[in-house]
């Protein structure tokens, strides 16, 4: 991999566009928003890479993985289906930690917003957004999904789901009022 394309993909990495990383043996696996959301495989001991870009591999989100690697930013998971469903091996990981759990999904969520043209990714992103907020108390959150979902009621105005995920926001800006108020009488 020439030393530009190292650089993209360091770039890549500190801007946050690397979501996850699995390890199982000697292979790492990934998911780097790109233009696209991008998946990666990469042989620790051989080099030998695959990514879901138009280069297919030593590319800029391959250069990226290695680099969040590199810095410790990964899972380490000995599951015999970590090769086949990595992205299920980093959801259960994430569960683990709700906060960088609501990270993640925030970042995807705003990236998919731009990418995702049924608006399918983006209620599913955003339901688990809610959820996330819900179970970490990071009602701070509220103001991006706030803003998202304005997006979307925009791009997606004649969808029913628009606003069927205006009320269950509107709900949880509810409870979480309702919850304010009664601490303040505490």
């Amino acid at each position: 991999m020439d030393e530009r394309t190292l650089k993209k993909g360091e770039r890549y990495y500190k801007a946050g566009k690397v979501l996850w990383v699995v390890k199982h043996g000697n292979r790492l696996f990934s998911k780097v928003l790109g233009t696209y959301p991008y998946y990666v495989e990469l042989d620790l001991s051989t080099g030998e890479n695959h990514c879901t870009c138009p280069l297919g591999g030593d590319c800029k989100h391959v250069a990226a993985t290695m680099k969040a690697y590199d810095a410790g930013f990964y899972f380490e998971s000995f599951d015999k289906h970590a090769e086949l469903f990595p992205e299920a091996i980093a959801m259960e990981f994430l569960a683990e930690v709700p906060e960088l759990a609501l990270d993640v999904t925030l970042k995807e969520l705003r990236f998919s917003l731009s990418t995702d043209e049924s608006g399918s990714e983006v209620a599913k992103l955003f339901r688990r957004a809610l959820k996330l907020v819900e179970m970490t108390g990071k009602m701070e959150a509220l103001h991006v999904l706030e803003e998202i979902l304005a997006e979307y009621k925009h791009v997606f105005s004649d969808y029913e789901l628009s606003a069927k995920l205006e009320d269950e926001l509107r709900t949880l800006l509810l409870n979480r009022d309702i919850k304010e108020k009664e601490n303040k009488g505490k």
